[in-house]
């Protein structure tokens, strides 16, 4: 395989979301989402699999 021929991982995934760190919770022990933000996610899912229930 020539070297050109090799995928990178920056090929295979396109991120679909910003990631932000909170630092004030621990790692181990995360807060808990509002329903708000919970259906967003839930939704925001379902869109990227081709769930339309």
């Amino acid at each position: 395989m020539a070297a050109d021929d090799q995928t990178d991982l920056s090929d295979v995934m396109i991120p679909s979301e910003e990631v932000h760190p909170d630092r004030k919770e621990h790692a181990k022990t995360p807060k808990h989402l509002d329903d708000d933000e919970l259906a967003r996610r839930t939704e925001h899912e379902r869109q990227i699999v081709g769930d339309d229930d």
